[in-house]
C-alpha cells in the first residue's frame, strides 16, 4: 500500500500541468473581453450623458466656456482625454426634417410662394419644387471636441462655411443646399399637424464618441464607438 501511494502521488501534478495551458488561456481571455465589454458600455454611457445635456441647451463647443469644458473633461476622464491630440473624440450634430411647414415658414410675411405654400385649416401646407431639401434630414449645428483623426461622423460631415461663430446653419441654407443633407435615417418622417411625438422642424440632437482602446484590437478594433440621439 505504501509503495502504491508514493506510486500515484506525481498524479495530480502531472493532471495540474496538463491542465494549465487550457485554463490559464481561458482566464486571461475572460478578463480580457471582460473588460473590452466593460470599457464599450462606458463608452456608450458617455455618449447618451453629453447627448442628454446637449439636448437640454448645454454648449460643448469652443464658445461654450470653461464650464462646459470641465463638464466634458469631468465626464470622460476614465476613458480618455478629450483633446486635439488626445484619445478620444465626441461629435455633436443638431439635426432637424425639411417638412412642408419648414419650406413654408421661408416665405415670411410677402405672400411669396418660393419655398412653400402656408398651410389652411387643417393643412400642414405644402412645398415647391424650390424647397429642394424637403423630406430629408438635413444639418442645423455641428462641431467636434477632441482628436478629429479619431473619428468622421456616421451621419455626414456638415459644411463650415456658412456656420455662424456658434456654429449654427443659417434656415435659407440648409433647406436649398444638398450640402446639408444629413444620411441620418434613424427616425421616419415626422408628423406636421400637431400630432404628439417629433414635428417636422423640431430638432433632433445627435452625439457620437470615439475613444481608443487599451490593446484590445481584435475584439474592438482598437477603440469604442457609441452615439446617442434625443
Amino acid at each position: 500500500m505504501r509503495k502504491r501511494k508514493r506510486i500515484n502521488r506525481g498524479a495530480s501534478m502531472i493532471e495540474f500541468m496538463l491542465l494549465v495551458p487550457v485554463w490559464v488561456p481561458l482566464i486571461i481571455g475572460t478578463m480580457w473581453i471582460g473588460s473590452a465589454m466593460v470599457r464599450g458600455q462606458q463608452v456608450t454611457q458617455t455618449a447618451r450623458d453629453l447627448g442628454s445635456m446637449y439636448s437640454r441647451g448645454v454648449n460643448f463647443s469652443s464658445t461654450g466656456g470653461a464650464a462646459s469644458s470641465e463638464t466634458l473633461t469631468a465626464i470622460t476622464q476614465q476613458l480618455g482625454t478629450v483633446t486635439a491630440s488626445g484619445t478620444g473624440v465626441a461629435i455633436f450634430t443638431t439635426l432637424t426634417y425639411v417638412g412642408n411647414s419648414v419650406c413654408a415658414s421661408l416665405n415670411g410675411t410677402n405672400g411669396s410662394t418660393v419655398y412653400g405654400v402656408a398651410p389652411s385649416s387643417g393643412s400642414a401646407g405644402s412645398h415647391t419644387a424650390n424647397c429642394t431639401n424637403w423630406g430629408k434630414f438635413v444639418f442645423t449645428q455641428q462641431y467636434t471636441q477632441g482628436n478629429t483623426s479619431l473619428l468622421t461622423s456616421k451621419f455626414g460631415t456638415a459644411p463650415t462655411n456658412e456656420m455662424d461663430t456658434h456654429f449654427n446653419i443659417p434656415s435659407s441654407y440648409y433647406v436649398t443646399n444638398a450640402s446639408y443633407v444629413s444620411t441620418f435615417n434613424l427616425l421616419p418622417a415626422p408628423q406636421e399637424l400637431g400630432q404628439d411625438g417629433y414635428q417636422s422642424g423640431q430638432p433632433v440632437y445627435v452625439v457620437e464618441t470615439r475613444f481608443s482602446g487599451l490593446g484590445q484590437k481584435g475584439y474592438t478594433s482598437g477603440s469604442d464607438y457609441a452615439y446617442a440621439v434625443f
